[in-house]
């Protein structure tokens, strides 16, 4: 199983412990291994925003699958997420 990294900026309210908790939280229902995840908070034009960076032990589509969970995991009851620019293993997509 390959190592890759996952990295995105999340436009969203909730601070970065709540991100790590639900990214680790969604490592088991997509089948994935988090070798890390880093959060660092970022000025954007519209406010805060989270630039997020983990690695993870799976295939690009775990990848993607894993990046799923964890936004729905993230938008909850109360809040939203949204991803404003994804990369994995090098390839950029842009929401």
């Amino acid at each position: 199983m390959p190592l890759l990294e996952a990295a995105f900026v999340l436009d969203s309210p909730i601070d970065t412990q709540e991100v790590r908790e639900a990214a680790f939280t969604v490592e088991r229902r997509a089948e994935v291994m988090l070798a890390g995840v880093h959060v660092d908070i970022q000025e954007g034009p519209s406010g805060e925003m989270q630039f997020v960076q983990a690695e993870l032990l799976c295939t690009p589509a775990e990848a993607y699958e894993w990046l799923t969970h964890l936004l729905s995991e993230l938008e909850g009851e109360d809040g939203y997420a949204e991803l404003i620019t994804v990369r994995i293993d090098g390839m950029e997509f842009q929401a």
